[in-house]
C-alpha cells in the first residue's frame, strides 16, 4: 500500500518537470533575510527583513538564424511578513542573435546596473543608494513600459540604451512622462569601467520636472585579495537643486572563507544649506558554500541639521527614516542563500 502514494508522486513530478525540460524552463531565486537594530537617531529597535529576497521564471527557446527567444518572471518575496506580488522585479521577454538583444519589460536600468557594479553592500544595509537616491532623488527604479537595446560587445565594450514611452501606468496619446537610460561599459580581467545618463519627467509637489543623472563607477582589483570601488553621480533638476555624491568602498578577501568589506560615501548640500549626509559602513562575509553567505554590516549615515539620509532605506524591505538632522544607525546580521 505504501507504493501507491510513491507511485504517484512520481508521476507528479514527472509530469512537471517533463514540460519544464521541453521549454528550458529554470526557476531561480535569492533568500536574503536580515536581524537588524535599527535607529531614527532618538530611538533603536529590532527588526526583522527580508532584503530583495526573490523568486524567478526563465524560459529560452532556440529560433532560426541563430537567435534566441528569451522571457523572464521575477517577483520579491517577503519573508519577514508574509508577501510579494507577481513580476514586480525585472520582468521581461526578448530576441537575440549576432546583431544584439532587444527586450521589453520592466527591469533594471543600465544606470541601476552601473551603481550596482561598485555597490559592496547592494541589497543590504549601508546600500550605495540610501545616498544616491534619497532625499528626493531616485535613479535607481525600474522604468514602467521599458525597451531596451544592447549592442554586441567589442573590445569589453558594451552599450546600452533604454526607453520608456511612458514610465507610468495606462495608455498614453501624448508620450508624456517619458524616460531614457544609456551607459556605456568596460569589463575585463576583474576592472570595471562604467558612465551612465538617465532622464525622466515627472511631477513633484505640481512641479513639471526632468530629473537627470550622470554616474561615474569603477571596480579596479589591486591584487588577487584587495578590490577599490569608487562611484560618483551628478543629480539636477530635482526639487531643491542639484546634488554630488561621491564615495570609495574597498573588498579585502581575507582568506577562501572570508571578506571584509567597507564604504564611504558622501552627499553634498542642494540650495539649502546643511542638506547633505557621509555614510560610513563596515562588513565581514562569511561562506559556507557557493551558494550561501552570512554576513554582519555596521552603519551610520550622518546627516546634516536640514538632512534625513537613511541608513537601511535603500534594497531592503524594511526600512527607518530617521528624523531630520539626526544620525540613521544600523546593525544587521544576515544570512544570503541562492539557489
Amino acid at each position: 500500500m505504501k507504493t501507491k502514494p510513491l507511485l504517484l508522486a512520481a508521476v507528479i513530478a514527472t509530469s512537471i518537470a517533463l514540460p519544464a525540460m521541453a521549454a528550458d524552463l529554470e526557476v531561480y531565486g535569492r533568500a536574503n533575510l536580515s536581524i537588524d537594530a535599527l535607529g531614527d537617531g532618538e530611538d533603536t529597535g529590532l527588526n526583522v527583513s527580508s532584503n530583495a529576497s526573490r523568486l524567478g521564471f526563465r524560459a529560452v527557446t532556440d529560433i532560426e538564424g541563430g537567435m534566441q527567444v528569451f522571457v523572464q518572471l521575477e517577483q520579491n518575496v517577503r519573508f519577514d511578513q508574509r508577501g510579494g506580488d507577481f513580476a514586480t522585479r525585472n520582468s521581461f521577454a526578448g530576441i537575440r542573435g549576432d546583431w544584439g538583444q532587444l527586450r521589453v519589460g520592466s527591469f533594471d536600468t543600465p544606470g541601476k546596473l552601473v551603481r550596482s557594479q561598485v555597490d559592496v553592500f547592494n541589497d543590504r544595509l549601508a546600500d550605495v543608494r540610501n545616498i544616491a537616491s534619497g532625499n528626493d532623488m531616485s535613479f535607481d527604479p525600474r522604468f514602467r513600459n521599458g525597451i531596451h537595446y544592447r549592442a554586441p560587445s567589442f573590445n569589453n565594450v558594451t552599450f546600452d540604451v533604454h526607453y520608456s514611452p511612458h514610465n507610468d501606468v495606462g495608455a498614453t496619446t501624448t508620450n508624456d512622462r517619458e524616460a531614457i537610460s544609456t551607459s556605456i561599459t568596460y569589463n575585463n580581467g576583474g576592472l570595471y569601467l562604467g558612465a551612465s545618463y538617465e532622464s525622466y519627467e515627472t511631477e513633484i509637489d505640481n512641479m513639471e520636472l526632468q530629473p537627470t543623472a550622470v554616474r561615474l563607477g569603477a571596480s579596479f582589483p589591486l591584487n588577487d585579495n584587495l578590490t577599490l570601488l569608487g562611484f560618483y553621480q551628478h543629480a539636477s533638476d530635482i526639487p531643491g537643486g542639484d546634488r554630488h555624491v561621491y564615495g570609495l568602498g574597498s573588498k579585502y578577501r581575507l582568506s577562501d572563507n572570508y571578506s571584509l568589506m567597507g564604504q564611504v560615501y558622501q552627499s553634498s548640500d542642494n540650495d539649502t544649506p546643511d542638506t547633505g549626509a557621509t555614510m560610513f559602513s563596515l562588513g565581514i562575509d562569511r561562506y559556507l558554500a557557493e551558494s550561501t553567505t552570512l554576513y554582519a554590516i555596521l552603519g551610520i549615515t550622518s546627516n546634516e541639521d536640514q538632512a534625513d539620509f537613511s541608513v537601511s532605506s535603500s534594497g531592503r524591505d524594511t526600512r527607518l527614516v530617521p528624523v531630520v538632522g539626526k544620525n540613521s544607525t544600523g546593525l544587521s546580521v544576515g544570512i544570503v542563500h541562492k539557489f
